[in-house]
C-alpha cells in the first residue's frame, strides 16, 4: 500500500525537480521478512513503512540513490557505518563515505521535511548554518556525537535535527543521529527524554527545546572541550540562553 498520497507524490516530485542538482545517496538498514515470517528478537514494526516511502520517495528524482541492506545478514557493512539499531536511513552524497548523518525510525508528520531538507541540501551542495558556524566547525579537531530525539507531532523538533544534521554535513567529525524517540523506548528511558526536542551531545550535554543555531553550537563546541572556538564564532556565552520551546513527550499520540 502506497506511503504518500497521489497530490503528496505530485507535490514532491515537482519539489525535486525543481531543487535537486547533484546525486544523492541513501541507505537504508532494514530487515527483510520471509513472507509474514518474522524472527523473534528481529522485529521492526516500522521498517517496512520505511522502506516503502524511501522507494516511492526514490522514484521520483533520478538523483536519489536508494541502497538497502539487511541489518541482520550483511552485518560487516552496518557495522562499517556505525548502524547499531534499525531502521535506520543514512544520507549523504554519491560516491563519498556516507555514514555520520543518520535518522533511525520512520521519518513521518513533520519529521519528513527532515529527510527531504537533507536530501536537498546534499544535493545541492548547501549548508543552512551561518558562515561563522560552519567556520568554527572546521576547526574542530575533537569527534561528537549529537543525538536529537523528536517525535512525529512536534513542530519544534524538525528546525533542531535540520541544525545537527547540517553540522553532521559539515564535517565528519561530527556524528549526527535525529532518533524518533517514541520507537526507541530504552533510549528515552536512558536520557530520561520528558519533553522533545532534546539533544544529547557526546552523552553528557543536555539541551531540551527549539534553540537557536548559536546555543547548539556553544553546547557542541563545550562537550567537545572547545571553547576556545566561541571566540571564532562570535559567541558570548554568558548571553546564551539554554533552552527554547519543546512538546511534551507524553502528549504525541503513539503509533499502532
Amino acid at each position: 500500500m502506497p506511503v504518500l498520497s497521489d497530490q503528496d507524490r505530485k507535490t514532491l516530485e515537482d519539489r525535486l525537480r525543481r531543487d535537486l542538482k547533484g546525486d544523492v545517496l541513501v541507505k537504508l538498514f532494514t530487515v527483510r521478512s520471509a513472507g509474514l515470517l518474522v524472527v523473534p528478537g528481529r522485529e521492526c514494526p516500522t521498517c517496512p513503512q520505511v522502506n516503502e516511502l524511501l522507494k516511492e520517495v526514490a522514484a521520483l528524482s533520478p538523483h536519489i540513490k536508494l541502497e538497502t541492506y539487511d541489518f541482520y545478514t550483511q552485518r560487516e557493512e552496518a557495522q562499517q557505518h556505525g548502524v547499531d539499531r534499525i531502521p535506520c536511513i543514512i544520507l549523504g552524497k554519491a560516491g563519498q563515505k556516507a555514514s555520520n548523518v543518520k535518522y533511525y525510525g520512520l521519518p513521518s508528520g513533520y519529521e519528513f521535511l527532515v529527510l527531504l531538507e537533507g536530501i536537498v541540501a546534499l544535493s545541492r551542495a548547501t549548508n543552512p548554518l551561518s558562515p561563522l558556524t560552519r567556520k568554527a566547525l572546521r576547526k574542530l579537531e575533537e569527534d561528537v556525537h549529537i543525538q536529537v530525539f523528536v517525535t512525529p507531532t512536534c513542530t519544534y523538533c524538525p528546525q533542531v535535527a535540520r541544525m545537527a544534521h547540517a553540522m553532521g554535513m559539515e564535517t565528519e567529525r561530527i556524528k549526527a543521529e535525529v532518533i524518533e524517540v517514541q520507537e526507541f523506548p530504552h533510549l528515552a528511558q536512558m536520557y530520561q527524554v520528558q519533553g522533545v526536542p532534546k539533544m544529547v551531545i557526546n552523552r553528557t550535554v543536555e539541551v531540551v527545546g527549539a534553540v537557536p543555531e548559536r546555543t547548539l553550537l556553544q553546547k557542541v563546541l563545550t562537550a567537545a572541550g572547545r571553547e576556545d572556538l566561541l571566540e571564532v564564532a562570535k559567541i558570548d556565552k554568558a548571553q546564551e540562553p539554554d533552552g527554547g520551546p519543546s512538546s511534551l513527550l507524553g502528549s504525541a499520540p503513539k503509533r499502532s
